[in-house]
């Protein structure tokens, strides 16, 4: 082998763009891809929580660029685009992070809540894959992407996630659909699906409803909940040289939730 193992996974002088990077697993993925040498645009509906990303990447010695978006309009997510080229360069690596959660038994659950979730979980990534593509395509030199599922499309979950589960399950569809579409371009498509991991997000679901921890860690082999910092490796993989050959997989990040 006359590749440098070491230097499969160097991101230096690549530019990542990471919706929902303000808090939580964004904003842990990216820290990482900044900590192996990417320039990192972070990308999130509040402009404060991503200025606290941006300021760590800095602290760390990294660059990084903050933008302000509303996944689900498209004039923002073409603004977006713009920025981070204009600013830091043609994007190599897009990580679709950014996701919203209304849960309610399937009996109950109002068009509102569904149209909602739909909207952030679905549509926004797809706007971002569609406009990115289109421009790694242009370019000629490939590309990654990175879709942030979750196991609620993989398996059946009780606590009110029929629309949560379902935009999850369509990503991963669209994933596998890009990752066949575009491989002709060298543009690598895959998804990592996190278990019930402990964000600010969660934190709030756990605060209305202490009595889902047990359940959620009932159903996790390794007996603790994700912490955000356990997706910066995949991440880091699934951007770099060192997946390579792997496209249109979905990379499940659950201490054995799925093995069940």
């Amino acid at each position: 082998m006359n590749t440098d193992a070491r230097k499969l996974f160097d991101l230096t002088g690549k530019v990542a763009l990471v919706t929902g990077g303000g808090a939580g697993i964004g904003r842990a993925i990216c820290e990482g891809l900044s900590q192996f040498g990417a320039s990192v645009a972070v990308v999130d509906l509040d402009e404060s929580l991503a200025k606290e990303t941006s300021s760590h990447i800095a602290d760390a010695g990294g660059k990084s660029l903050v933008v302000r978006c509303d996944v689900t309009k498209i004039e923002d997510v073409r603004s977006a685009v713009k920025q981070c080229a204009d600013k830091l360069g043609p994007i190599d690596v897009l990580v679709n992070n950014a996701g919203t959660l209304k849960r309610a038994p399937a009996e109950d659950m109002t068009d509102d809540a569904w149209d909602l979730i739909m909207s952030v979980n679905l549509r926004g990534p797809f706007l971002f894959c569609r406009e990115i593509g289109k421009a790694m395509i242009e370019r000629g030199k490939g590309g990654r992407i990175i879709n942030v599922a979750s196991i609620a499309a993989l398996v059946g979950l009780e606590t009110g996630n029929v629309n949560y589960s379902a935009s999850k399950g369509g990503m991963i569809a669209m994933t596998r659909c890009l990752a066949i579409e575009w491989a002709k371009h060298n543009i690598l498509v895959n998804a990592i699906a996190p278990t019930h991991t402990r964000t600010p997000f969660l934190e709030r679901v756990l605060k209305a409803k202490p009595e889902n921890l047990q359940y959620f860690l009932n159903n996790i082999p390794l007996g603790r909940l994700g912490e955000a910092s356990d997706f910066i490796g995949p991440a880091v993989f699934l951007a770099s040289d060192a997946s390579a050959f792997v496209t249109g997989h979905t990379l499940v990040v659950d201490g054995g939730h799925t093995a069940k």
